[in-house]
């Protein structure tokens, strides 16, 4: 079921992460975790695992999971995870959009008929919400449909070149400083699965704080 998922979170009853997990399939099918070996769980007993696969999106399953078993080196430790039920799945089209309200510095692909060049530091500009699959973004700059973009994000402190396509422009508003601002609507392209998979677990760690705080 999760052949190309590479990523999950285990968590408990409570709602709290207990550690990510690397994920890969055996050759009969069973899904085996690598965990940090420091990470603390009950063996044997219930827990649910958010999976973050490339093709089917987030699927939160309840799992049994095994004793682990220590790994060379020290540092991590390897388990059976026995899928038990599952007991949600988002998928791509249905990604969840989590408000964030940051400031990236916005790169756009040069086309014929610019009036000006993008400075080589990119453009101010504001991520308004974000999903797996895409981003809304604030910049002061026109851009067609179809304009390939770019920006860096951090993600797990690891910096993240993240390239989007404008699927649509909506109207120009004033900002605060009184600029003009453009709303974009882009979708991800190009992204790495990994990428994609810590993507997904960073929108749904943000999303269970907003939840926290309502």
């Amino acid at each position: 079921m999760f052949e190309k998922c590479k990523k999950g979170d285990i968590i408990e009853k409570t709602g709290a992460l207990i550690c990510q997990a690397r994920v890969s399939v055996g050759h009969s099918g069973e899904v085996l975790l690598v965990i940090p070996r420091a990470a603390s769980y009950k063996p044997n007993a219930l827990y649910r695992v958010v999976f973050y696969d490339p093709v089917l999106g987030r699927v939160t399953c309840r799992c049994r999971l095994s004793a682990s078993f220590p790994l060379p080196g020290g540092e991590l430790s390897s388990l059976r995870c026995e899928i038990l039920e599952q007991l949600n799945q988002e998928q791509r089209r249905q990604d969840v959009k989590v408000p964030l309200d940051m400031t990236v510095m916005l790169h756009a692909v040069y086309q014929p008929g610019d009036t000006s060049r993008m400075p080589e530091a990119g453009v101010p500009s504001t991520i308004v919400n974000i999903s797996a699959g895409g981003v809304y973004l604030r910049a002061p700059l026109m851009m067609d449909k179809g304009r390939r973009v770019w920006f860096d994000f951090q993600i797990d402190r690891e910096n993240v070149t993240l390239s989007a396509q404008v699927l649509r422009r909506d109207n120009a508003a004033l900002s605060s400083n009184h600029q003009i601002h453009y709303g974009y609507g882009c979708k991800f392209i190009n992204m790495l699965s990994k990428h994609e998979a810590a993507l997904r677990s960073f929108i749904f760690q943000l999303q269970r704080q907003q939840r926290k705080q309502d």
